[in-house]
């Protein structure tokens, strides 16, 4: 083999493990990049579960009922009617 074919073939070989090298370091920076997504995607999904439980547990007649009697409030005769979601109308306007 002569020197120029030596020298062709070493940087061949040295294109190619650089090439290797600098794919393997996009792919840890890619895999750390989707890592930090997915753990901010759980994050968001606990938080509007806690959100929804929070609602819900708002949402409840009992609760309504409990706070107004803690109050000591006084409740017309309608009170059934505010507390049921088909008359709530911020309730009908989330549902569309």
């Amino acid at each position: 083999m002569t020197p120029t074919r030596a020298g062709v073939a070493l940087l061949l070989v040295g294109i190619v493990c650089l090439t290797v090298v600098a794919l393997r370091a996009e792919k840890v920076r890619v895999e750390s990049s989707i890592q930090a997504h997915t753990a901010e995607l759980v994050h968001c999904r606990r938080q509007v579960w806690a959100l929804q439980m929070e609602i819900a547990r708002l949402r409840s007649p009992e609760k309504i009922q409990q706070r107004i009697e803690r109050f000591s409030l006084t409740v017309g005769a309608d009170f059934d009617r505010w507390l049921s979601p088909e008359t709530d109308e911020s309730y009908a306007s989330l549902e569309d």
